[in-house]
């Protein structure tokens, strides 16, 4: 090329100039239409002559739409122009700022308080096992103290729902205190300075099932006397039948207790009244009822008769009606003196549900002869009230009524011996007779010499109700 070389613009095309050209374009393009073109600071005017290289040798470049020979020729050195110049800015850019390096920082904050609660709470700590200072790692554990100290005690059995040995030392490895306090859990965790005392450990019963079941109340026996009197109301409770899940065992023990009735015994204390009760068993039985109620009558004498269910029929039901139309007091002896199972003389050896059949029937054949409710104030066969009878009895009987002279007039011991018996009587004694269950001949004989004597005495004979009248 010839000329003039002076207004071309020389190309520098190192590495570190292309890669400022490029920076200067960036800025360039955020320049408003219409603002001042800049010139390219990456190409200055130079009065030097363009190399003549294959490069160069064609036309020129044109730079903002002129050739770049005319650009390099206008007066005054190339500028960059400011990116708002030349018109209206269209609002600042403000630079976003990089959060991440402070969430790096505060994790990395968070990660070393975790790691140095971590590194206390795991730390060792001293401990007195057993009066010997010991140190103890890992969770820190009550067991870990044990293992620690390499303490000898004896270990607990497995043991059965009974009692009886399934395991030899199938049990506890220890008992412990921790600062003078029992503790069963071998995962507590120890402070500094905590003092530990292990000790043989305890048995352990093996795993059972509990099925609970009523537990049937019963009746608590007060003082003596002939008369017997059932107070309160008696509470079923509940009885656990357990079974072992090794063992195949059972045993049962009581869960709640239950609530038992009382039974009172007692003698009646008539104040120094001269009152007797006469009464008669195993009636009626009209050969000898009547000449008793002949008797009684007689001596102006009331009397209770204790009745067989089974004897009131035909003829026998007359003597009833007359006994109470009479004033005597009429009761029942149970339905057939517990004939059957009772083996006639105890209703402690029946069923509950003949038990009370005994009693029921003994009242519905009284209310067939009287025509009205009988007498709650009963006497058991042999005088036999027991618990079973006591609770089986309770709901339907005021009172059970025994004696407190027995005349034994039923061996037959002669009328003599029956009516000295009869005259031992005392002031509120009970005397027991018999009018019915075979020849009770002696019986009336022994009445009949013995009532004149007593009235002369200056005693009374009145019925059962009449005497408890005296408790009341």
């Amino acid at each position: 090329m010839s000329g003039n070389t002076s207004n071309v613009v020389e190309y520098d095309f190192s590495r570190d100039a292309i890669a400022r050209r490029q920076a200067n374009s960036s800025d360039l393009s955020a320049m408003p239409q219409g603002g001042p073109e800049p010139v390219d600071a990456a190409f200055p005017s130079s009065s030097g002559p363009l190399p003549a290289t294959a490069s160069n040798s064609g036309p020129l470049p044109v730079i903002n739409g002129a050739p770049a020979a005319a650009q390099a020729t206008s007066p005054g050195p190339a500028r960059a122009v400011p990116a708002h110049a030349g018109g209206p800015s269209k609002g600042k850019q403000r630079p976003q700022r990089n959060i991440m390096p402070l969430v790096v920082i505060i994790g990395v904050i968070i990660a070393a308080l975790i790691g140095t609660g971590i590194f206390f709470a795991l730390a060792p700590v001293n401990v007195t096992v057993n009066g010997q200072q010991v140190t103890v790692g890992g969770e820190r554990t009550l067991d870990d103290a044990f293992i620690a100290s390499g303490v000898s005690v004896k270990p607990g059995n497995l043991i059965a729902v009974d009692g009886s040995v399934l395991e030899s030392g199938g049990g506890n490895k220890f008992s412990a205190t921790v600062n003078g306090a029992d503790e069963s859990d071998a995962a507590r965790q120890l402070s500094e300075s905590d003092e530990i005392v292990f000790t043989d450990g305890a048995d352990v019963e093996e795993e059972s099932t509990v099925v609970e079941e009523p537990l049937r109340y019963g009746a608590v026996v007060e003082g003596t006397g002939a008369v017997h009197v059932i107070e309160g109301a008696g509470a079923d409770g509940i009885k656990g039948i357990k079974t072992g899940s090794i063992s195949g065992l059972t045993t049962e023990s009581i869960i709640q207790q239950p609530t038992s009735v009382t039974c009172k015994h007692f003698n009646i204390d008539t104040g120094g009244d001269k009152v007797i009760a006469l009464t008669f068993d195993d009636g009626p039985q009209t050969a000898y009822t009547s000449h008793i109620l002949d008797i009684l009558a007689a001596n102006n004498a009331k009397a209770t008769f204790f009745t067989v269910g089974t004897c009131i029929t035909g003829d026998n039901i007359g003597v009833v009606q007359r006994a109470q139309a009479e004033g005597h007091q009429v009761s029942t002896h149970t339905y057939d003196h517990a004939d059957g199972s009772g083996q006639g003389v105890n209703l402690g050896y029946m069923s509950d549900e003949e038990i009370v059949a005994e009693v029921e029937k003994g009242y519905e054949c009284i209310e067939a002869a009287t025509g009205s409710p009988a007498n709650r104030a009963i006497r058991t066969p042999g005088g036999n009230f027991g618990e079973n009878v006591i609770v089986n009895l309770q709901p339907l009987i005021t009172s059970e009524i025994g004696w407190n002279i027995d005349t034994h007039d039923w061996q037959r011991p002669g009328a003599a011996t029956i009516e000295s018996r009869i005259l031992a009587a005392q002031p509120g004694n009970i005397v027991l007779m018999h009018d019915g269950g075979g020849d009770r001949s002696q019986t009336v004989e022994a009445l009949r010499s013995a009532l004149p004597k007593l009235a002369a005495q200056g005693y009374r004979f009145v019925t059962v109700d009449e005497l408890l009248q005296y408790a009341s």
